[in-house]
């Protein structure tokens, strides 16, 4: 598993990205996607507004608490699924 993969199932090992989101007028979000780094992108991509980007964020880039926090999000997160966490994690 590289840094940017986490298991994040009791039962089954799922990837899970925590990606930034740009607005079209500069603002940072943050999400998590269920998929591949690539597939996270593109999942994020399809559901945020045209004009807007998605990348998946390096793991040294936040800290321990912050990664724990977003991981702690996951929970019913299912493969293929993305969803906005910026109020949940402290991050935004």
């Amino acid at each position: 598993m590289d840094s940017n993969q986490a298991c994040v199932s009791l039962f089954t090992c799922m990837e899970a990205h925590l990606l930034r989101v740009i607005t079209d007028d500069g603002e940072c979000r943050f999400w998590l996607a269920a998929g591949t780094e690539e597939e996270a992108v593109q999942l994020a991509l399809d559901v945020i507004p045209e004009g807007w980007t998605a990348k998946v964020i390096d793991r040294g880039w936040f800290s321990g608490c912050d990664e724990a926090a977003a991981l702690a999000l996951t929970g019913g997160l299912a493969p293929g699924e993305v969803r906005e966490v910026s109020g949940g994690i402290g991050l935004s």
